[in-house]
C-alpha cells in the first residue's frame, strides 16, 4: 500500500476475542443459559457509554464503563449479580483469561519485519493494555500502546486518531489503522484522515456495514497484512 509508514491496530475484537465473555458469564452467573446474548448486550452497552461520555464531556475510565455495561446487561436480562461477582467476571475476561486470536503475534511480527512500526490504539485504559500486550506476547513487537485515557476522549472521535498520529510522529495520512469487528473504528480512522483496514474475521460473522466510508483494505486475518502493505 503506497505511502504508509506506520501501522496502528485496535485491541478488543481485533487482537483479543471478547467472545470469551459468554463462557465466563455462564460460569459465574447461576442459571444463565444464553451467555452469548448477555455478552453482546454487555459490549454494546459499554461502547454506547463511551460515545455518551464523549458527547456530554464526562469522561470515565474504560474499566469503569465495562463494569457499568456489565451491570446493565445483567439487570436488563433479569439477573441480580453481586458487585464482587461482576468484578470477578470483568477481571477474568480482560485480565486473567484474555483470549488472543492465534494470528496476532505472527501477523503483527511480519508487519514489523517488513519495516513498519506498529502501535496499539485503544479505548482501553493503560493497565488493560499492559495485560493485553503481555497476554498476546507483543512486548517485543509493538512499539507502544496509545490509550484514549491519555486525552480522555474515546473512539471514534477524530481526536484520538489525531493524538495517535502525534504520538507516533507520523503524518496522519501515512498511517494505516486496522480494526476488527464492527466498522465504527474504521470510519473514525478514515474520518480523521488515516487509511483504514477492516479485519473481517470469518468466525466473528460481522456484516459489512455501509454507513461510513469504505475501508482501504479488507482482511480475513492478520497473516497477510504485511503483503497488503508491500
Amino acid at each position: 500500500m503506497e505511502g504508509i509508514e506506520t501501522v496502528t491496530v485496535d485491541s478488543y475484537t481485533t487482537l483479543v476475542d471478547v467472545g470469551s465473555q459468554a463462557e465466563v458469564l455462564e460460569t459465574h452467573v447461576a442459571d444463565l443459559e444464553d451467555g452469548e446474548h448477555v455478552s453482546q448486550l454487555w459490549r454494546s452497552q459499554y461502547i454506547q457509554y463511551s460515545m455518551m461520555v464523549n458527547d456530554i464531556d464526562e469522561y470515565r475510565p474504560f474499566w469503569e464503563l465495562i463494569g457499568q455495561g456489565l451491570r446493565y446487561a445483567l439487570e436488563a436480562t433479569g439477573y441480580d449479580v453481586a458487585a464482587d461477582v461482576r468484578d470477578r467476571i470483568r477481571r477474568e475476561v480482560y485480565e486473567e483469561r484474555i483470549t488472543v486470536f492465534e494470528d496476532v503475534a505472527d501477523g503483527i511480527g511480519r508487519v514489523v519485519d517488513a519495516g513498519y512500526d506498529v502501535y496499539v490504539v485503544s479505548n482501553g485504559n493503560p493497565e488493560m493494555l499492559q495485560h493485553l500486550v503481555e497476554a498476546a506476547d507483543l512486548g517485543d513487537v509493538v512499539s507502544d500502546t496509545i490509550s484514549a485515557d491519555e486525552i480522555e476522549i474515546y473512539k471514534p472521535d477524530p481526536a484520538i486518531y489525531r493524538h495517535a498520529a502525534t504520538r507516533v510522529g507520523t503524518p496522519i495520512e501515512k498511517i494505516l489503522h486496522v480494526s476488527g469487528g464492527g466498522m465504527r473504528d474504521v470510519w473514525g480512522a478514515k474520518h480523521a484522515g488515516m487509511k483504514a483496514g477492516w479485519l473481517a474475521r470469518p468466525e466473528q460473522n460481522a456484516p459489512r456495514e455501509h454507513l461510513g466510508r469504505d475501508p482501504d483494505i479488507v482482511l480475513e486475518d492478520l497473516y497477510g497484512l504485511a503483503e497488503h502493505l508491500a
